[in-house]
């Protein structure tokens, strides 16, 4: 009776200390931070000469730096794609391929906190705060009939979801989008009441419905991460147009290597932006 009780106890306290320790590690796993190399800025840099530097002061004063790549026609700024990048990226990896992919558009992303050369901390709350500064300081580049489409990837998704349910956008581009962290985070921890645990649940279903624009959602057919399931479920709730694509043996890492990823983008940022 004594060893039984003992064992009991013992499995009750691991338990309880994997669940201080997820609470206390959620941070560093939705937030990891990545500091941008110098050798990629440089290169970057000149790919794209016109490449400008963007930096936005957020509400609470916290400097927040990117890029922006303006294009012109007839002397006036093209329609332009805001990027949120996923969790383990920061800006320059987006600006070293995408641009050269996307060039009838004007390409714009700015690093969330304690990312890139960003300062300050993320939370969810700070990041979507965050991102419509971004998105305002963008609109004021394009003036004055300037479109932005909003496009985010993986833990971006949702920053872009939000944005858009917040501010006018001509489309949105959503790369392995999730209808939740919190239901992502219960799939990988079945065991744990991420329920009561979770800080940033980051739920995108509830801008959902505050979004008319046409949307794009590109999904890895064998994504282990945000498995397709959330993305569907995300779909279901999205009552705009919506363009929703598989893109086959694709993981959440190497979507973007897909010759389909960069032309089903084209094609959608052609149709929304009538180009």
């Amino acid at each position: 009776m004594k060893i039984a009780a003992v064992v009991g106890l013992a499995a009750m306290l691991a338990y309880l200390g994997y669940c201080v320790m997820l609470y206390l590690a959620q941070d560093g796993m939705v937030f990891p931070g990545q500091v941008a190399d110098p050798a990629r800025v440089e290169e970057i840099k000149r790919y794209y000469p016109r490449l400008e530097p963007f930096t936005v002061t957020a509400g609470d004063g916290t400097a927040l730096t990117g890029y922006y790549l303006p294009r012109v026609k007839d002397g006036k700024p093209l329609p332009a794609v805001l990027y949120f990048a996923g969790n383990l990226e920061e800006q320059t990896g987006f600006f070293l391929w995408s641009p050269n992919e996307l060039r009838f558009v004007s390409v714009a992303g700015v690093d969330y906190r304690g990312y890139g050369g960003s300062g300050g901390k993320p939370s969810e709350a700070s990041v979507k705060a965050d991102a419509l500064a971004v998105y305002d300081a963008l609109a004021q580049k394009l003036v004055p009939d300037g479109h932005i489409v909003v496009m985010g990837r993986s833990l971006g998704s949702g920053v872009a979801a939000y944005v858009a349910a917040n501010r006018p956008v001509a489309g949105v581009i959503l790369v392995t989008p999730y209808d939740s962290l919190l239901a992502v985070g219960q799939e990988g921890h079945p065991y744990a009441p991420v329920r009561l645990l979770m800080k940033h649940p980051f739920d995108t279903t509830a801008d959902a419905p505050k979004v008319s624009a046409p949307t794009l959602f590109l999904v890895a057919g064998d994504d282990t991460l945000i498995k397709p399931v959330r993305s569907e479920r995300l779909a279901a709730a999205w009552p705009g147009p919506k363009t929703y694509e598989v893109i086959p043996h694709a993981t959440h890492n190497n979507i973007i290597d897909n010759p389909q990823y960069w032309k089903a983008i084209r094609e959608f940022l052609k149709s929304c932006l009538a180009q």
